[in-house]
């Protein structure tokens, strides 16, 4: 570290409190006030533990002892993901206030070049630069973290939608049943018919019935499904039947011209009496 860049990163930690101060003072006279409670009077404890170890961390970067800063910045990360993501605060929140944090570094480093002449413009403008790369860095990695964190989420929940939407549920060692609720739509008929399949040879089922009794609609995406799913469980030696086709639905299926060759039950209560 430069001896004026090791000058200047000292006065940031020695007037901390005066920086943390005014930062907190930005955030409470916003006339639109920010949505999570985190930021409340209430929490300024620790907010003010929050924003030290942030510009402890940027006053890391003025060194070049890089795996310290590598080591700082993964606690940091760390810490403010978890406090964040307990409070639900949003991301633009987050962002907000470490560029409010950013100001106000900024504004020290300005005041104490003002104040001494030995500071160089150069050594000036090498510690903006520095202290703003620090934020961009700092920012950049928590918002790709939070991404990360958010989209392995909604795969994780799109995962236990998929497998709820698709029950396979065995009632004996040999039958299932596979309820349809709702509307089926192409991208939804795919799932259920590879999902059923799966299913069926994992438990090793012998006789699958499709109950249809609380499906919405009749279409040509079911229809398909229904085409496609009764060639591929013949093929792996599992008896298609379906149950719960109500007189409209019927027609329907006559609309679409559905030439498959499915025994169908009138309920799954008439289908559950023939079986068992």
């Amino acid at each position: 570290m430069k001896e004026m860049q090791k000058h200047i990163s000292q006065h940031l930690v020695e007037h901390m409190d005066d920086i943390i101060e005014k930062w907190l003072d930005s955030i409470y006279s916003m006339k639109t006030p920010y949505t999570s409670p985190v930021y409340e009077p209430l929490y300024k404890a620790e907010l003010k533990a929050d924003s030290k170890q942030t510009v402890g961390l940027v006053t890391d970067f003025f060194a070049d002892d890089q795996e310290k800063v590598k080591t700082s910045l993964h606690d940091w990360l760390e810490h403010m993901y978890q406090r964040r993501i307990k409070n639900d605060v949003p991301l633009p929140e987050v962002i907000m206030t470490l560029d409010k944090l950013r100001q106000q570094v900024l504004n020290a480093i300005a005041d104490l070049a003002i104040q001494h002449a030995e500071i160089t413009k150069e050594d000036f403008a090498e510690t903006i630069r520095l202290a703003n790369r620090a934020f961009d860095k700092i920012i950049g990695d928590f918002t790709t973290m939070y991404y990360t964190q958010i989209v392995e989420y909604i795969e994780s929940q799109r995962s236990f939608i998929d497998e709820i939407s698709a029950p396979v549920i065995a009632i004996t060692d040999s039958i299932a049943i596979l309820p349809v609720v709702g509307r089926v739509d192409r991208e939804r008929a795919q799932h259920l018919m590879e999902s059923a399949i799966k299913r069926c040879n994992d438990l090793s089922i012998d006789n699958l019935c499709l109950d249809l009794s609380a499906s919405t609609t009749f279409d040509t995406a079911l229809a398909e499904m229904l085409f496609h799913l009764s060639s591929i469980t013949k093929l792996s030696g599992i008896e298609l039947v379906l149950s719960g086709i109500k007189p409209k639905m019927a027609q329907e299926m006559i609309r679409v011209n559905m030439d498959v060759d499915i025994p169908a039950y009138h309920s799954l209560k008439e289908f559950l009496k023939n079986q068992l």
